[in-house]
């Protein structure tokens, strides 16, 4: 006996005389050391085989005394509840409370039924020698009277042929239960009859009305149908505990595998004979759908054994599926439960590994479901425990496995979000797997299982090898990967998978972006962002190296990919990662954490990348969001006034109003507009067909920009219908557009822009004011050039006026002495016009106006 064993039965030994002892007070029994005998005394709490109680001393005590329902399969599963509530109302003072028992055919209630009956014996509510009384009332169901003759007993003479008094089944079942199955079946009368010993224990026998009879009874009823609709309400309120039991196909595959066995288990002690049954007859078994549930799956093993038994009765074992199927890998239910004879040799493990190996690549190849997978290890292990006396496996180093596997488990959870997934008996299950494979299996075995799994789960085998790279022992991880998606990950490899978008964090210094990263996938409950904490002065070229390494890993198409990072290029980065996806590309800077959670939850929903990227342009502007090379991804014109927002808006509606082309107008700030020309490439205004303001640009790349005031000259207006030619415009059309153009920029359409300033008075005024100017500079102003400075201090007045500017003061800079006088000069001339309208023309509108004249090449001063 192995020398923990003899610690257990030392202990067991001990408390036959005391109620629980101390790690000391065995050691000193058994004369070994207090740090050897605590070794052994914590790996038999943890194989459940002793209870501790205390911190210092801590005390050993023996397990409890197995209950009743303990024989019940779901008793701590899906049928904890019917157990608990079962147990209340036969506890239940002074003499419990009726239950009724519903569930479809063969589900066992009638099981359930007699375990009550055996718990209350057990509890001692009821005697050990006390009835338990069973009728089924479907058998007397067209016959009321002999129905109620067999409850309740008769009188001599209550009828033709009652000879003599007889007794019922009420009086056989006194002190103890009488159980009605098929109660649906019990006719109203019958049902009447039972309210008053429901109330009170008393009854008349058939024929007797003088001489009331009483008992003390305990009812149990059962039913497949519906009691809504088949008992009546009166005899319902009697009974106020219904529990309902599951169908074949509603229980859990543990339960199921633990049916399965039972069943075998109670053939096998029926024939006196060991009863191998091969993988794929069980598979069969699980995926069965039983008409008449546990019931008929117990007929259908009966009927497979007998079978078996009947072609060949010669064998010590009974085969259970062809002698392909068991060579795949079978389960051998043992005669004797006790007797664990079978030996496991170093060769044997290497023959068994074989077996599941070549199972497990062969449901691959089939794409069966990561939940057959895991059944199948969980049969193999189930399989080792419960047969073989002793594996060729180091158990301090599977404990060790345990421990490190399961530090490691959390590390890398925490980051990618699957803590809350992690099982102790998983993270047991695959620490004795390794333990076995490692010693037992070669890689060239395990290869064709990696590339299939690389193929169809390549997100959860980059988490397996996260772990792989983290453990602290050297282990393969081609082994990893295979025992850790079939174990660990199995429940939530399939979530994992059906992501459709790819996250990356970059972020410059600490673990910025793992911390985010962390947060983001913690709250997801989800593997959504791959994080990278990169130095201060990383380049943007390490940046790429890095994701296209990431990228390379991740074997698998996607809709799209989201790439976040705090600092750098936008547009560089985007155009440095773009070659290396096949899809779409989303790039956001300046990353935050509550923009990272926001991303985080629409690609855990699933949402498109489009609608993803299109709201992105909702984030604040200093995010710097791009999913496309440029200022848009389709054809487009700029539009962007000077004069503000509202009359870049008028432009572009008369553009929408007259061409025909299907082309994007955007209006675009003409701050933001000059910047944009600055600092970006060609290709960012691929799309750009031409650019249209009311101030002249300095030409900074190949896109077309025209003054719109130009039109009024021939050159402007020959330019314009080249542009619109280009594009496929038809000659009336231009005409037309050209046309409204003219309308819109003079003096009437000055005055059309205006909503509250009478145009007659303030537009005469505004001259008056250009006038100053060009009176004080020695200018001779074009008209076309009076009219754009006329349009823009109308435009600016009004907006004034309203109070809509929202224009910020002119932020503080370095300026040249002619823009300084220009200002001094400027407030002079506005004065009267700001004191007559209670306005104040601040240095941001000045500057737009100096702007305006600096354009004029005959402004030399500027």
């Amino acid at each position: 006996m192995r020398a923990k064993y003899r610690v257990l039965a030392k202990v067991k030994k001990m408390l036959q005389e005391q109620e629980m002892v101390t790690t000391q007070e065995v050691a000193s029994a058994m004369k070994l050391s207090r740090g050897v005998v605590s070794l052994y005394l914590s790996q038999l709490y943890q194989e459940n085989l002793l209870q501790k109680r205390g911190t210092k001393p801590v005390y050993w005590l023996d397990l409890p005394k197995n209950s009743t329902f303990s024989d019940l399969i779901g008793a701590n599963g899906s049928l904890k509840k019917v157990v608990k509530e079962c147990k209340a109302a036969v506890n239940y003072p002074p003499n419990g409370f009726p239950i009724i028992i519903t569930g479809p055919s063969g589900s066992g209630k009638s099981y359930l039924a007699s375990l009550i009956f055996r718990y209350a014996q057990e509890v001692g509510v009821i005697s050990s020698n006390a009835n338990f009384v069973a009728l089924n009332c479907a058998d007397y169901a067209d016959n009321p009277e002999l129905l109620s003759a067999v409850l309740f007993g008769y009188k001599k003479g209550a009828f033709t042929g009652a000879d003599e008094d007889r007794t019922g089944l009420i009086d056989q079942a006194n002190n103890g239960y009488l159980f009605l199955d098929e109660v649906h079946r019990l006719p109203r009368e019958s049902q009447e009859k039972l309210f008053i010993l429901l109330d009170s224990g008393n009854f008349y026998p058939l024929g007797e009305s003088e001489h009331v009879k009483h008992v003390n009874i305990r009812f149990l009823f059962a039913t497949t149908e519906k009691i809504e609709t088949n008992l009546l309400k009166t005899f319902r309120r009697r009974v106020p505990l219904q529990v309902t039991l599951p169908s074949w196909t509603s229980r859990p595959i543990s339960e199921k595998c633990s049916l399965i066995e039972y069943f075998f288990q109670k053939e096998s002690s029926r024939i006196d004979c060991s009863i191998r049954v091969s993988y794929g007859t069980i598979t069969n078994l699980l995926n069965s759908q039983f008409i008449g549930n546990v019931g008929s799956l117990e007929n259908k093993i009966k009927l497979m054994c007998a079978e078996s038994y009947h072609r060949d009765n010669t064998f010590l074992t009974l085969n259970i599926g062809t002698d392909s199927d068991i060579k795949k890998g079978s389960w051998l239910i043992k005669s004797s439960q006790t007797k664990k004879i079978l030996q496991c040799s170093s060769s044997f493990c290497q023959t068994l590994l074989s077996t599941l190996i070549n199972t497990l690549r062969e449901n691959e190849e089939q794409k069966h479901s990561l939940t057959d997978q895991s059944l199948t290890i969980t049969q193999f292990l189930r399989d080792l425990q419960q047969n073989v006396a002793h594996l060729a496996v180091d158990e301090d180093y599977t404990n060790y496995l345990v421990r490190e596997l399961k530090t490691t488990l959390k590390i890398v959870g925490a980051k990618y979000g699957f803590t809350s997934y992690l099982k102790d008996s998983k993270i047991k299950q695959a620490s004795a797997l390794i333990a076995l494979m490692q010693e037992n299996t070669t890689i060239s075995e395990l290869a064709a299982i990696d590339t299939l799994i690389k193929r169809r789960y390549p997100r959860t085998i980059y988490l397996c090898k996260q772990v792989q790279q983290r453990l602290s022992f050297n282990i393969s991880s081609t082994l990893v990967d295979i025992i850790l998606l079939y174990t660990v990950f199995d429940d939530i490899a399939a979530h994992l998978e059906h992501q459709n978008l790819l996250g990356i964090m970059v972020c410059h210094g600490g673990r910025i972006a793992s911390d985010i990263c962390s947060i983001v996938n913690d709250i997801c409950q989800s593997y959504i962002f791959e994080a990278f904490d990169m130095p201060l002065e990383v380049s943007n070229k390490q940046i790429v190296t890095q994701v296209n390494h990431y990228l390379k890993q991740q074997n698998r198409d996607y809709e799209g990919t989201i790439l976040l990072f705090d600092m750098g290029s936008l547009s560089k980065l985007y155009q440095q990662v773009k070659p290396l996806l096949n899809n779409d590309l989303l790039v956001i800077n300046n990353l935050t954490t509550s923009i990272a959670l926001d991303l985080g939850m629409k690609i855990q929903h699933n949402e498109s990348f489009k609608k993803i990227a299109a709201e992105a342009e909702k984030y604040p502007k200093t995010m710097n969001v791009q999913y496309y090379e440029g200022i848009s991804p389709q054809a487009n014109i700029i539009v962007s006034c000077m004069s503000g927002v509202g009359l870049s808006e008028e432009v572009k509606r008369i553009l929408k109003k007259h061409l025909n082309t299907k082309i994007t107008i955007i209006t675009m700030d003409y701050h933001d507009l000059k910047l944009a020309l600055k600092s970006h490439e060609n290709s960012y205004f691929a799309n750009t067909k031409f650019i249209l303001t009311t101030n002249d640009l300095l030409k900074q790349n190949s896109t077309e920009v025209l003054n719109i005031y130009n039109i009024m000259d021939r050159n402007g207006d020959r330019r314009l219908r080249l542009l619109l030619k280009s594009l496929g415009e038809k000659p009336e059309t231009i005409n037309n557009l050209l046309t409204s153009f003219l309308r819109f920029f003079t003096i009437g359409g000055i005055k059309g822009r205006l909503r509250f300033l009478n145009p007659d008075k303030v537009i005469p005024e505004i001259q008056g004011i250009v006038t100053k100017f060009e009176n004080y500079y020695h200018l001779d102003l074009s008209n076309k050039f009076k009219l754009s400075l006329y349009m823009h201090i109308a435009l600016m007045l009004e907006r004034l006026m309203l109070k809509k500017d929202d224009a910020s003061e002119i932020k503080s800079k370095a300026i040249t002495s002619n823009e300084k006088e220009f200002y001094q000069v400027a407030k002079k001339i506005f004065h009267p016009i700001e004191v007559k309208y209670n306005i104040t023309v601040n240095d941001y509108e000045l500057s737009l106006i100096f702007e305006l004249f600096k354009a004029n090449s005959r402004y030399k001063n500027a």
